[in-house]
């Protein structure tokens, strides 16, 4: 077996070990550089001492959150210009590979430039401004050629069920990794510091992945009537026809849409709610999130190890009701232990801090069904597609999924902006960033101080001073915003109409098609 496989490609709906190995094992560094951006890089600013004091760093956050609205609000109308490129133009070495390689180069420079240059104030909004907008583009073209390869790779579902799960659990392993590490290794007063070599370390590993996925994988062969009638045919306006005459297709992207938005909302909250409900820093609000990340860990990967045995006893009808019904038991219980709904702290404290940990692992047990789900039912209307209308467009497919990843973040990111805005925690995170700023520029006694000396000072003399009603407002915005997104998405994926026996028929459809074309 050669080790490289630059331009060879295989036949068949049984994928190469090695391709389906490398393929599925590169997503642990992608996420997990993905997610450095995506969850931390505005935690860094509103924490690290980037920005200006006082009035100043309120205007600059408002102008940073208006940024990157616009910018993920844009980006989401690029991914189907980035799909309609990938079917119009492709390369010796691949129709995925290519683009996967060039957006993994760009994004490796514009990730390190934003957590390791430091101008500051206004000069560092600027400098977000540009490299943000940047990260959008460079990150799409790696994205969407990524994505666009996991329907080529196989028709056979069951393949498609094995090769997705893992995948979701190396995607899983990758946002654990960075979800968990980064509040254990980001000390109080050295945040930027900190974020800065956490930013070293990722994004190295990912370009390696992205490197090794172009050297190892090998594309499916592609019928060359088919592949030229798509590069011929392809159009900007793919989306919108795609979107309008695949009625599976519609309702599958509309659920995911909902689900982005709504599983994606607890964990956008997290830092925040740890750091200002549990106190400040890596050994108090930042030791718990290890630990409820280490939930996180356990419930979403039982969820993808299970899924495919489930799928055997189950049809996906059933296992979209299992998976509403956990969130939703669990996103319940967390809003009464959680918060201080009965008293003036949450009854998950001190040893009952094991209810958070529990509600935690019930809730991503039920999000990663459905994440597993929601794939599978949107890779079946690719073979839908094909069959209805002689085409199968997997890039443009993707692109929409991954607009509606960018719209989700973008709602996510406007919903978090107004529920700390609304409920005054950001007039507590001021405070902490210029602690943080001084801390940076070695300004009065905070030069001097440790860091747990730092967060004890932070504890007691600011985050005490949080009222109960601000944290209500903020667990409307984490938990009862996501989990009314959440339940419409369930009802919407458990009406999708292309069950396990559609799908058979409509593969068995084209099979025989395919051989009645090749015998004449």
């Amino acid at each position: 077996m050669k080790l490289f496989n630059l331009r060879e490609t295989y036949t068949g709906d049984i994928v190469p070990r090695a391709t389906s190995a490398t393929y599925c094992g590169v997503s642990i560094f992608r996420d997990a550089c993905y997610q450095l951006v995506a969850a931390f890089l505005i935690t860094y600013i509103t924490f690290a001492g980037v920005l200006d004091t006082g009035d100043a760093y309120l205007a600059q956050m408002g102008v940073i959150n208006i940024i990157m609205i616009i910018c993920l609000v844009w980006d989401g109308l690029n991914d189907p210009i980035m799909g309609w490129i990938i079917e119009k133009v492709h390369f010796k070495g691949g129709k995925y590979k290519p683009w996967i390689l060039i957006g993994a180069l760009g994004n490796t420079a514009v990730v390190l430039t934003l957590f390791l240059a430091r101008p500051t104030g206004w000069g560092f909004v600027v400098l977000f401004g540009v490299f943000y907008l940047l990260w959008d583009l460079v990150w799409t073209i790696n994205d969407i050629a990524y994505w666009s390869m996991l329907p080529s790779l196989t028709r056979d579902e069951k393949i498609r069920n094995r090769i997705t799960s893992i995948m979701q659990i190396c995607i899983s392993i990758g946002v654990f990794a960075v979800y968990g590490a980064v509040p254990m290794l980001v000390r109080a007063g050295h945040q930027a510091q900190d974020y800065g070599t956490i930013a070293i370390i990722v994004t190295s590993l990912y370009l390696i992945s992205q490197i090794a996925l172009v050297l190892v994988c090998k594309e499916h062969k592609r019928d060359p009537e088919l592949e030229a009638k798509e590069q011929n045919d392809a159009s900007f306006k793919d989306m919108f026809t795609l979107l309008k005459k695949n009625k599976p297709f519609r309702s599958n992207m509309i659920a995911i849409l909902l689900n982005y938005l709504g599983s994606g909302v607890l964990v956008g909250f997290a830092v925040y709610y740890f750091y200002l409900m549990y106190g400040y820093g890596n050994k108090a609000g930042g030791n718990i999130q290890f630990i409820f990340t280490i939930m996180y860990a356990v419930g979403t990967l039982i969820a993808q190890v299970a899924y495919p045995l489930l799928s055997r006893v189950m049809t996906r009808k059933t296992l979209t009701l299992v998976g509403g019904i956990c969130f939703t038991a669990g996103y319940a219980a967390m809003f009464l232990l959680g918060f201080p709904v009965f008293g003036p702290t949450p009854i998950a404290t001190g040893n009952l801090i094991v209810l958070l940990y529990i509600c935690g692992a019930v809730i991503f047990f039920g999000q990663g069904i459905h994440a597993v789900l929601l794939i599978m039912q949107m890779q079946s209307t690719i073979e839908y597609n094909e069959l209805t209308f002689g085409e199968r467009k997997e890039s443009i497919a993707s692109s929409v999924r991954a607009l509606n990843a960018k719209f989700g973040s973008a709602i996510q990111r406007l919903l978090i902006y107004l529920t700390l805005s609304f409920s005054g925690l950001y007039a507590i995170t001021t405070k902490i960033s210029n602690i943080e700023y001084q801390a940076n520029a070695k300004e009065d006694i905070w030069a001097s101080m440790s860091a747990d000396a730092i967060a004890e000072y932070v504890n007691n003399n600011i985050i005490q001073g949080i009222d109960r009603w601000q944290y209500i407002v903020l667990a409307v915005g984490m938990i009862v915003v996501p989990t009314i997104l959440m339940l419409i998405q369930t009802i919407m994926a458990y009406k999708f109409p292309i069950d396990e026996k559609k799908y058979g028929e409509i593969v068995e459809e084209l099979k025989a098609r395919e051989n009645a074309t090749a015998n004449n």
